[in-house]
């Protein structure tokens, strides 16, 4: 999690976490706590930290749906999962677009829905949507911006990341009606829907 005075952002999983921290600490000042990226403390939710987050305006990311869901299943086929962190072989298409996993962590983040998120960053346009958000808060200098474009893509695995080579239209269709929070989020935050040709 990273807190400045005015706001709050979350490190939900596979959504460009790392990188997104290294953009908030290229701010001058802008952080005022942050919890490491590698840290057990990483993926702290904001209802786990509700006293040091009421009253700021709660930031989270976004990625599109069937990469997020290709992300994680890679990271976990080599990473494993909290406690133990085994290695979890990596499901078939047709098993990741019956998940509900997505909807399931997403309701982790926003306490099932109680809780309102202010801004989004996508992650497909992370700088620019750091940028817009931190200029909402104060001016940004020309150097900020550099530094925040400069970041780029940290820790990001090594996989081909076309989602059109990993489902089929009717697997990403079957992956939204799934995950129906997720998509109507999706939708709302980027304006459109994801369509496999």
């Amino acid at each position: 999690m990273v807190i400045g005075e005015r706001f709050a952002w979350a490190h939900m999983p596979k959504t460009a976490g790392t990188a997104t921290v290294a953009m908030l600490h290229a701010c001058d000042g802008l952080v005022r706590f942050a919890d490491s990226p590698e840290g057990a403390d990483a993926h702290s939710t904001f209802a786990d930290r509700r006293e040091l987050v009421d009253g700021k305006l709660l930031v989270l990311n976004l990625r599109r749906l069937p990469s997020w869901v290709l992300s994680r299943a890679h990271y976990v086929s080599l990473h494993g999962v909290y406690p133990d962190f085994e290695p979890i072989p990596f499901p078939s298409p047709r098993m990741l677009a019956e998940s509900a996993l997505p909807d399931e962590r997403l309701g982790l983040f926003t306490d099932d829905g109680r809780l309102d998120i202010d801004r989004w960053l996508r992650a497909e346009s992370l700088a620019d949507d750091v940028v817009a958000f931190v200029s909402e808060l104060r001016g940004l200098s020309s150097a900020e911006r550099e530094r925040v474009h400069a970041v780029g893509r940290l820790r990001a695995l090594e996989y081909d990341h076309d989602v059109a080579r990993w489902f089929t239209p009717a697997q990403v269709e079957r992956l939204y009606e799934r995950n129906t929070r997720w998509a109507a989020l999706e939708e709302r935050v980027y304006g459109e829907a994801v369509v496999l040709a």
